[in-house]
């Protein structure tokens, strides 16, 4: 009595070994699987086994809400199976596994087959698994049906991550293709071909950024503000070896002064009530480059703490207890004199040998000045794209204007003039010297030379002359067709007025 009572007991501990033993194998299966066809076959293998099924297949509907055959065992192949469903031309669940049960054996009850069948991507797509009439004859029990529809549901999350995982793929190399064409276009703004200009300042910059990129070395950038410091430290990473890896910058003021440390070195969490853990720049740019511009007006105590970063090459966080390594190509620029501020006591001169292991002036714009119409017509088409406007252009008067201009805020001042042309400007409109700032119009052309009272009027000329025709040929290196231009003379007339008035020509004195 006792061993009959047990026995029901025994029976449903066995199957549910069983069933937990073939769940096990096709999690597995599962987990070791990366295509969605090897999905369907490994697990319709398992259940073909298990079950003892003569024949069995594993189905997919497509996006177009036709089936295939993804997996079979017995004697129809898959393809097979792909060809009668699609030549029966049904959709539907139902029709597919009549059509299905019709294949395998038509003779036999639906007691004899077991279906299971599951939706997946967010029942955008689905699938089934049939299994056929047992080798042994026996029907399919209910625990039978059910053991099969879990299996389906573990199979339809796996294909359902799958998906997940490939259509990740696919958004990662999208995106790792736009990150390559986003560097290419940022290496194309910041390379040393997008600093403008001809003159032999700006080419001298342009080789220097060149030799520079193949140091690891911190540079120093020295010039006046608004001559395009930040441009050319984007430059200057671009043509390093660490290219690939992030650019930061900063400007000194604008940081409080309190919060410089914090900035720079990064804080831990609790250091003070409320503080949250921040991560410095320096960690953030490790790997890359750490441009600090303005470093002249950092404050004493940061100045100390910067130069054992760059010494040690590791910083502790504010309130942390361990050195963190940092790999990271410091490039600083200032418009101050550091020479004079180290007399003053207000820059460290340990730390400015160590941030100008090279150095490199900008030159201001007046040092260049045939460079101004070029970089004013590459800021006109600039605004005139940002803006939707097209003007006429700009008139040779104002091209002249603008060149006889000593441009204090230098080519952020030209930058914005032109902002400030395109803005005001009518469609179409031609622009000309009475369009620019009351700054610029009162300040283009120079005051004329103090003339002594007994001065006829045609020496006064001649002389005015003299010094102009002296005064552009320095400024453009001697190159008369630039000068002609400039001044509004043909070359053969300027030659005749240099021959007439005596003025030297610097490229004969050369020969």
């Amino acid at each position: 009595m006792h061993e009959s009572a047990a026995s029901p007991q025994i029976w449903q501990l066995e199957r549910e070994i069983f069933q937990l033993r073939t769940l096990l194998e096709v999690a597995r299966a599962l987990g070791e699987c990366r295509e969605s066809r090897a999905i369907y076959s490994e697990v319709l293998a398992i259940l073909a086994g298990t079950f003892g099924a003569r024949q069995a297949v594993a189905v997919s509907q497509n996006q177009d809400g036709r089936w295939q055959c993804m997996a079979s065992r017995g004697e129809l192949t898959a393809a097979a199976v792909t060809g009668a469903l699609q030549q029966a031309g049904v959709f539907t669940l139902e029709k597919i596994l009549a059509e299905l049960r019709r294949l395998i054996d038509p003779g036999r009850g639906l007691e004899h087959f077991a279906v299971a069948n599951f939706a997946t991507w967010r029942n955008q797509r689905g699938g089934a698994f049939l299994l056929g009439p047992r080798l042994l004859g026996e029907p399919y029990a209910e625990a039978d049906r059910e053991l099969l529809e879990a299996v389906a549901g573990f199979t339809a999350r796996a294909l359902e991550n799958l998906q997940l995982y490939e259509a990740l793929q696919e958004a990662q190399e999208k995106l790792r293709l736009e990150n390559l064409a986003l560097r290419e276009a940022v290496r194309r703004d910041f390379s040393d071909s997008a600093l403008l200009g001809q003159s032999a300042a700006m080419q001298q910059v342009r080789q220097q950024i060149r030799n520079f990129g193949r140091s690891e070395a911190n540079v120093l950038i020295t010039g006046e503000t608004g001559t395009g410091k930040e441009l050319v430290a984007r430059a200057l990473h671009h043509h390093s070896l660490r290219a690939d890896g992030p650019f930061l910058g900063v400007n000194c003021t604008a940081i409080p002064e309190n919060l410089v440390e914090t900035e720079f070195f990064g804080i831990e969490a609790g250091t003070a009530t409320g503080v949250r853990k921040h991560v410095g720049l320096f960690e953030q740019a490790h790997g890359g480059t750490l441009f600090i511009d303005e470093v002249g007006d950092m404050p004493a105590a940061s100045q100390a703490k910067l130069l054992r970063v760059l010494q040690q090459r590791s910083l502790r966080r504010i309130g942390g207890d361990r050195e963190i390594p940092v790999n990271v190509r410091v490039i600083a620029a200032t418009n101050k004199n550091l020479g004079e501020a180290i007399a003053a006591g207000t820059f460290r001169e340990d730390l400015f040998y160590r941030l100008a292991v090279l150095e490199l002036r900008l030159p201001p714009l007046r040092d260049h000045r045939e460079d101004v119409v070029l970089l004013a017509q590459h800021f006109l088409g600039v605004f005139e794209q940002k803006l939707r406007r097209k003007t006429g252009g700009l008139s040779p008067a104002l091209l002249q204007h603008l060149e006889n201009y000593h441009w204090p805020g230098n080519v952020r001042e030209l930058e914005n003039e032109m902002e400030r042309l395109v803005t005001l400007a009518e469609e179409g409109q031609l622009l000309l010297p009475e369009h620019l700032s009351p700054k610029l119009r009162g300040a283009g052309r120079p005051p004329l030379p103090a003339q002594p009272a007994t001065l006829r009027l045609r020496d006064a000329v001649d002389q005015l002359e003299r010094e102009m025709i002296t005064a552009a040929l320095a400024r453009h290196h001697g190159n008369k067709s630039q000068v002609a231009r400039v001044l509004g003379l043909s070359r053969l007339g300027l030659q005749q007025k240099m021959l007439r008035l005596g003025v030297a020509d610097p490229q004969r004195d050369k020969q």
